[in-house]
């Protein structure tokens, strides 16, 4: 039992602790994946922050070079804006490509007005570097009040509505984010209530089924000091029953076999002193002495029958049932009736003596308990089993009012279950009617079988 409650706490609080590494698991896993798209958003988002802020500058930075130029009356740097203007085309064009990898589709649509802004705008730089000295002083202020400056607006205009594309994106990406985190509350509330739960079921089965085992553990402690008790009530009544019989028989050898071998004795004195006189003194006192012999010997052969028949060896089971209900009757008065079928021959020595055991406590109880006026007994046999039936019309019994049994029950149930047998004992003593009935079932063991 001990084995059996360590499997069961094993078993619940190992289901408990299955629950919470898989609640953890599944927890850290949902956690870590949101972590990593607010990380994804966040890296997203600055790399389109800083993108744009580097489209600005390097707008802002050709703007100030064009007007630099326009400025400069020298007829030699012309090669060297074109240059550094074309570097920086170059930067505004790999920005606009890291744009595109990172903004959605309506950014996308702006991305594309933004890239023709571009082009428009460098295409109107080209015929500026083909200007003499005087035309850039001519035109100088008039190209960048008309055409640099206005162009540049409008694409730092188009980078502005990209910002609130992406500013609005974050927002977007950042409701997602947290609807996936409400989700994720939701969901560890729904394993915290389940896991509970299950605690709850698993802490209470547990429970149950220790309290349960504690409870076949103290019902079997006591059936165990019942037991013991009764044992030692059985051991007390065997130790009885073996001085009483002892005592029978001792009462027996002294009060009937000792007298008669004591007159035995002096009979043989007798047929001493009378043995050369003259007339019939001899002759009557041998007379007495075969007497006195034979009634020896018939009570030495009734003791010894009664401890254990020779007929029961010597002539089978139906005739030593016969002899033993004749000697009921005639030491009771008790008149008793046999009826045997059914294939009894040849059976082995344990169920000749159990059968004959059990009529024998049989009629005892009869005589002792039940105050009968008539006994019956059946005995039937068959190729599987033996069947025996002793029924009485004594005053019966209450069979819920029996507690335990007496040594000769126990003593035939112990014969019976041996066998592999079966014994039923029931009362009539309901609705008028009195007597009890014992049947009884043994397997047919044949001695030529075994």
């Amino acid at each position: 039992m001990r084995y059996g409650i360590r499997a069961i706490l094993l078993m619940g609080f190992g289901t408990l602790v299955a629950l919470i590494a898989v609640l953890g698991f599944s927890a850290s896993r949902r956690a870590d994946r949101i972590e990593s798209e607010i990380a994804s958003v966040h890296e997203s988002y600055q790399r389109t922050v800083l993108a744009l802020s580097q489209t600005k500058e390097d707008t802002y930075k050709s703007g100030i070079m064009v007007r630099d130029y326009l400025l400069d009356p020298s007829p030699t740097v012309a090669p060297n804006y074109k240059q550094d203007l074309f570097e920086i085309r170059s930067l505004l064009a790999r920005h606009i490509e890291s744009l595109r990898q990172l903004i959605g589709s309506d950014e996308g649509r702006v991305l594309e007005r933004l890239n023709h802004e571009l082009e428009t705008y460098w295409n109107s730089l080209d015929p500026v570097f083909e200007w003499t000295p005087q035309q850039k002083a001519a035109s100088a202020s008039s190209f960048l009040r008309k055409e640099v400056i206005p162009r540049r607006n409008a694409i730092l205009s188009i980078m502005s509505e990209i910002d609130d594309l992406s500013a609005r994106t974050l927002e977007s990406e950042q409701e997602t984010i947290n609807t996936s985190r409400k989700e994720f509350q939701a969901y560890l509330r729904k394993m915290l209530g389940l896991s509970v739960l299950l605690a709850f079921g698993v802490a209470g089965v547990s429970i149950w089924r220790v309290s349960a085992l504690e409870r076949h553990s103290e019902n079997q402690r006591r059936r165990a000091e019942g037991a013991e008790k009764e044992l030692r009530r059985l051991s007390q009544q065997l130790v009885q029953a073996q001085e009483e019989e002892r005592k029978s028989i001792s009462r027996e050898l002294h009060d009937e076999i000792g007298q008669m071998l004591t007159g035995l004795k002096m009979e043989l004195a007798n047929l001493e002193e009378f043995r050369n006189s003259s007339g019939d003194e001899f002759g009557k006192h041998l007379a007495e002495t075969k007497a006195l012999t034979e009634q020896t010997m018939r009570s030495v052969r009734d003791l010894a029958m009664g401890l254990r028949p020779s007929m029961l060896d010597d002539l089978g089971l139906e005739p030593a049932l016969r002899w033993q209900a004749r000697e009921f009757s005639r030491r009771s008065g008790i008149p008793v009736s046999i009826e045997a079928e059914g294939d009894l021959e040849h059976l082995y020595e344990s169920v000749r003596t159990c059968i004959y055991r059990v009529v024998q406590e049989s009629l005892t109880n009869c005589a002792r308990h039940a105050h009968a006026s008539n006994v019956h007994i059946t005995v039937y046999g068959n190729e599987d089993r033996i069947s025996l039936t002793v029924q009485d019309d004594g005053k019966g019994f209450d069979p819920n009012s029996v507690s335990g049994g007496g040594l000769g029950l126990i003593g035939m149930e112990e014969r019976i279950k041996k066998l592999g047998g079966t014994l039923a004992i029931s009362s009539l003593n309901l609705k008028g009617h009195t007597g009890t009935v014992l049947k009884v079932e043994l397997p047919h063991i044949s001695e030529i079988l075994t």
